[in-house]
């Protein structure tokens, strides 16, 4: 008989960026965290920030629970490390209300640190993927990126791609592909770039270290004969060199635009293209081959040509996630968070709307759309919208509707 598993609760602790170069045990501090979380609280929610990790000197009360006066803080010095605590996902469950009871999940608790520039520019490790004496062309093809980073922050959390919430699958597979309509190529970079962030923080248990190796396949096109299968060649020969010698490291390879790369190679033959496509073809698939020797590293490829990608490339990917152009009920979403963020920092003045009854007395008087002034700008959801607004298209939340399905109709006719 199987045992149900428990859906598991994902919480992202941040600690604090060392400017004297410090390191931070986070093993310890995620150890700490997670006891004091099962000790101190019995319901958290998803989104729920934890602000009171320190000793505290009165009655607070939190997102959903209220924390005794008496309460004990986090250990110095882990409560000072801490920049913050975040509840971020859950794997497994479907809570609407999005709040689960500690007894029925599993805490997973993951304790982190951003690099920044300084220690990039710092750090040993090659930051290019190829010597060269021409350094300004080198960094064009590729670089090596520390995770998680601080360029990086944010990303995952800002991406609106599905209906459906973004989950993490736990068996996540070596090569995986993002594809998606012309004109979607910046989505499918940031959608790559910000799961590696995402990746190195949930691994952080399993790997001490992280890193992004970044390769830019067009820059590898050479108009040299023979020289292109070269380039390609030679970035995944130093990838597999880097993975042999940091095999604690989880590494995360992004190839952008990878139909440069993975042209058809019977189209190559067929069309009298010159054979060194083919050749950059079979080298990418031989270092592709070469990478799932090892069991610390996962690629990420982009493309928005489906059709022009070899057989043999996709016989090889595991995960082939399309990823389709934004429905207006998303681009509504993101005009409302940038409208209402713009407000909260003085930019456009606060209003609030909604839809009245002429004579509030009379409940079979007819509805009426009022604005009114407040502090800061507050935006009906989508489908508030479509419950309230829809018959008033002067309204401001329609003409937001109606301007972004306009934008709908501009991305898939351009």
């Amino acid at each position: 008989m199987e045992v149900a598993q428990l859906p598991v609760l994902h919480v992202e602790a941040r600690i604090k960026s060392s400017r004297d170069g410090i390191i931070v045990r986070t093993d310890l501090i995620r150890d700490e965290i997670t006891k004091w979380i099962v000790d101190r609280f019995v319901v958290l929610s998803l989104g729920q920030e934890i602000n009171f990790f320190g000793r505290l000197h009165g009655p607070v009360d939190s997102y959903d629970i209220t924390i005794d006066c008496f309460a004990e803080g986090l250990k110095e010095p882990h409560a000072q490390a801490i920049e913050s605590i975040i509840v971020t996902e859950c794997v497994g469950g479907n809570i609407e209300s999005g709040a689960y009871r500690l007894p029925q999940v599993e805490l997973d608790v993951q304790a982190y640190q951003l690099r920044t520039a300084s220690e990039q520019e710092g750090s040993q490790p090659t930051q290019q993927l190829e010597e060269s004496t021409d350094a300004e062309e080198d960094s064009t093809k590729g670089r090596v990126l520390m995770l998680p980073n601080k360029e990086l922050d944010g990303l995952w959390e800002s991406l609106v791609l599905f209906a459906q919430p973004k989950q993490m699958d736990h068996q996540l597979e070596q090569t995986n592909s993002s594809m998606g309509p012309s004109g979607d190529r910046k989505d499918q970079s940031m959608s790559s770039r910000g799961l590696s962030q995402k990746l190195a923080i949930r691994l952080g248990k399993h790997y001490p270290k992280s890193k992004l190796i970044e390769i830019n396949a067009p820059a590898l096109a050479s108009k040299f004969f023979g020289e292109s299968s070269k380039l390609v060649a030679k970035a995944f020969e130093n990838t597999e060199a880097l993975l042999e010698e940091e095999d604690d490291t989880f590494v995360c390879v992004f190839v952008d635009e990878v139909e440069t790369l993975a042209a058809p190679r019977d189209r190559a033959l067929s069309g009298n293209e010159p054979f060194d496509a083919v050749r950059a073809v079979n080298a990418l698939l031989t270092g592709l081959d070469r990478l799932r020797c090892h069991s610390n590293v996962v690629t990420l490829c982009t493309s928005n040509i489906v059709t022009a990608l070899d057989q043999a490339f996709l016989d090889r990917v595991d995960i082939k996630q399309y990823i389709p152009h934004l429905s207006n009920r998303a681009i509504y979403g993101i005009y409302k968070e940038c409208l209402e963020e713009l407000s909260r920092h003085g930019i456009i003045r606060g209003v609030t709307f909604d839809v009245v009854q002429v004579d509030p007395t009379d409940p079979q008087t007819a509805l009426q759309y009022v604005e009114q002034c407040a502090e800061s700008l507050e935006l009906p959801t989508f489908e508030e919208m479509h419950l309230n607004y829809q018959t008033f298209p002067h309204a401001v939340p329609r003409q937001l509707a109606d301007v972004a399905l306009d934008s709908v109709v501009r991305i898939c006719t351009r």
